[in-house]
């Protein structure tokens, strides 16, 4: 039995030497774990902001696209307009350039 008692002894012994260190060390993990916790909510919250950034930007950036689609709409109305136009006006050249060919062949069959 005096086995027994001498471990029951150094277990006591070593457990009384390590109980500071391990209250300090458990101190020590629970501030670890609140600034993990402090940082995960830092960092939540930047990915938050971050996303909500995005969001603004892509509807901004899909704003401004709209934007342009008209413009280059009505552009291109404009640019069809003018090439319509010019067209009429080359189809109006070619027939007065096959009336005036025409009106030189009846006046080289008279003269």
């Amino acid at each position: 039995m005096a086995a027994k008692g001498m471990y029951d002894t150094v277990k006591q012994a070593i457990q009384d030497l390590i109980a500071p260190d391990l209250e300090r060390i458990k101190g020590q993990l629970t501030g670890v774990d609140a600034r993990i916790s402090a940082l995960d909510k830092r960092v939540d919250e930047g990915l938050a902001a971050v996303r909500s950034e995005v969001a603004s930007l892509e509807k901004r950036v899909d704003e401004g696209l709209s934007a342009l689609r008209q413009e280059m709409r009505a552009e291109l109305r404009t640019v069809d307009t003018r090439m319509d136009a010019l067209k009429d006006r080359l189809d109006e050249a070619l027939n007065i350039r096959e009336r005036l060919a025409a009106i030189e062949v009846k006046l080289a069959a008279l003269g």
